[in-house]
């Protein structure tokens, strides 16, 4: 009767399920990729089994061959060839194979083992939590369901589907668009002009925001998320995550805070102000404490942390846009001796968690000092500091330009015959827009509450306007006049 209840005790597993996969992702190259896609390391009950997942994903990753012996090898570099019980037992996993046609269920079968798994651990933590006293126990509820939900969601597995499916929902979304009859089809930036050539942030586009140092990147960013997350139209709001690498919370609060009071940062900082300008603080402060922003001002942190983070952020609330400051000071997963390709695996990283998560990703980039060079100071892209990948990656590339900041005195605005003084003055350029034009918006800085502003708009027509756009043909080919 013992033995019966220990075995009652075996958490749920499918040991000959694991083998025989293994065995077939060694034995058939053309079910070793499909073995990665449908499985993680983690899904393994056995941990000699999880080992070697791990050094067939690595030989794979690195395009080597993957076979018994190549296998057995990686084993023996990492010293784990004894762990799993020498090569006797990568032997005998492949002579466990007995039909490769029964894979893919084989490998479903693992997965539900390991679900089944995970729902015993959690529910054995809800048990102990329980038991200690939660609390508010609405909110423990609350807290135990959103686990629960994690658990149940499923990893989206990517296939090929026929191109009619694909062209009815694209068609369906066109006619959506046209009912709305706005030009905005994604998350409003709050900038009339800017809306207009990039028709607003959208899901999964990853967007690389570029400026030599002291040009704004932040402040632009930041004015971004007052915008996005205050939006006067309750209904139009998206939450913004931030993740800060160079300054902290409290620093980025503060701006949000001066940009939305008008009162200035400096002052703030120094705590010299006035009785008026603070009740307008206190004032705002009701009505934007509560604003979907969210701040995480961790330094050093991988693109696979940021991952974790927002994955655990977006089961407890809704966020469209995720703000990374900066690009550069992100770390990369694998450290190398070659700074471009780190910088090239980390943009890769970002476009990557774009599209796994259906957000907008919105990283701040530095320029090299190469555009000290040349006569204008206008930065290209070309001037992306340490990787052409960026670029590549990139869905949309704005490139942030403030005159004054390089002691150039006047600054060509769009529609206008004569150069105007460069204070106070930025140019936005979007250099690179993969479905759209490409074109130039014209903004007033603020240093005082170190934001930003469209410069001279007038509300008017919801239509383009060519004087404003680099390019006018490709603008036209898309809808403009």
């Amino acid at each position: 009767m013992a033995d019966k209840g220990k075995m009652e005790n075996i958490p749920p597993q499918a040991l000959e399920a694991e083998r025989d996969v293994l065995g077939a992702m060694i034995m058939y190259p053309n079910l070793t990729e499909r073995g990665l896609e449908l499985l993680e390391a983690e899904m393994f009950y056995s941990r000699a089994n999880a080992i070697i997942f791990n050094r067939i994903m690595e030989l794979v990753n690195e395009n080597s061959p993957v076979d018994e012996i190549t296998v057995i090898n990686t084993l023996k570099k990492y010293g784990e060839l004894d762990k799993i019980g020498g090569a006797d037992y990568i032997a005998n996993l492949l002579s466990s194979v007995i039909n490769p046609a029964h894979f893919e269920e084989h490998c479903s079968l693992i997965e539900e083992q390991a679900l089944l798994r995970k729902i015993i651990d959690l529910s054995v933590s809800v048990i102990e939590r329980a038991h200690r006293g939660p609390g508010d126990v609405k909110i423990f509820v609350d807290g135990v369901e959103a686990e629960f939900y994690k658990i149940s969601e499923k990893r989206l597995r990517g296939d090929f589907v026929p191109f009619r499916s694909v062209a009815q929902d694209v068609h369906e979304d066109i006619l959506k668009l046209q009912k709305r009859n706005r030009f905005i089809t994604g998350i409003s930036t709050g900038y009339n002009k800017l809306d207009r050539l990039l028709t607003g942030l959208h899901p999964s586009d990853y967007i690389v925001l570029a400026g030599r140092t002291s040009t704004g990147k932040t402040a632009f960013a930041l004015s971004l998320a007052r915008n996005i997350a205050l939006n006067p139209d309750e209904n139009e709001r998206s939450g913004v995550a931030i993740f800060s690498l160079e300054m902290s919370k409290e620093q980025v609060a503060l701006r949000i805070l001066s940009s939305v009071t008008g009162v200035s940062a400096q002052r703030m900082r120094q705590g010299f102000l006035e009785k008026k300008e603070l009740s307008q603080i206190a004032f705002k402060l009701e009505q934007i404490q509560n604003a979907p922003i969210y701040i995480d001002d961790t330094p050093n942190l991988t693109v696979m942390e940021m991952r974790a983070k927002a994955r655990r952020l977006l089961r407890r609330v809704p966020v469209g846009v995720i703000i990374v400051d900066y690009l550069q000071l992100v770390l990369p997963s694998k450290r190398t001796d070659n700074r471009q390709e780190e910088v090239a695996s980390i943009s890769r990283s970002l476009k990557a968690l774009a599209r796994e998560l259906d957000v907008t990703v919105i990283a701040l980039a530095q320029l090299s000092r190469k555009v000290e060079e040349s006569g204008d100071k206008r930065p290209r892209l070309s001037h992306l500091r340490e990787s052409g990948a960026i670029e590549q990656d990139a869905d949309v590339v704005l490139l942030l330009y403030r005159p004054e900041v390089h002691r150039i005195d006047k600054i060509k605005i769009p529609g206008k015959d004569e150069p105007v003084p460069s204070e106070g003055l930025a140019s936005l350029m979007i250099a690179k827009q993969r479905n759209g034009p490409t074109g130039e918006v014209i903004f007033s800085f603020n240093k005082e509450s170190i934001s930003f502003e469209e410069y001279g708009y007038v509300e008017e027509e919801n239509v383009p306007v060519a004087a404003d756009v680099e390019g006018v043909d490709d603008y036209e080919s898309y809808g403009g006049v």
